[in-house]
């Protein structure tokens, strides 16, 4: 018996312009998606990587996943693993860990 109801002119012309808007805005992403190359990030580690992590680590105040991940582009897990390994070798000190993140200080000792 009812039924939706159908839309007015004005409003079927303002839904095609919208479209219309919305179709251009594609376009110029894509061309932008085309120019600029994807950021990568890196899931295995070389040594080369770790060894440049582990100098850099040193003279950071604190140090947590998130910051070795943006700086080095690896992924937070990688960077847990990294992380966790250099506290294994006595070069970082656990300060605190919460469910999600783990902060770390440089070891000061000799």
């Amino acid at each position: 018996m009812g039924g939706k109801k159908k839309p007015t002119l004005s409003q079927l012309a303002k839904k095609a312009e919208k479209e219309k808007a919305q179709q251009a805005q594609k376009g110029k992403k894509e061309v932008k998606k085309e120019e600029a190359p994807a950021k990568r990030t890196v899931q295995a580690l070389d040594e080369k990587v770790f060894q440049a992590i582990a100098r850099e680590v040193v003279g950071m105040r604190v140090v947590t996943p998130y910051e070795v991940a943006t700086k080095y582009g690896i992924k937070m897990s990688v960077a847990f693993k990294v992380l966790r390994s250099l506290r294994e070798r006595g070069d970082l000190v656990l300060v605190a860990k919460g469910h999600r993140t783990e902060v770390y200080i440089p070891a000061r000792g000799g």
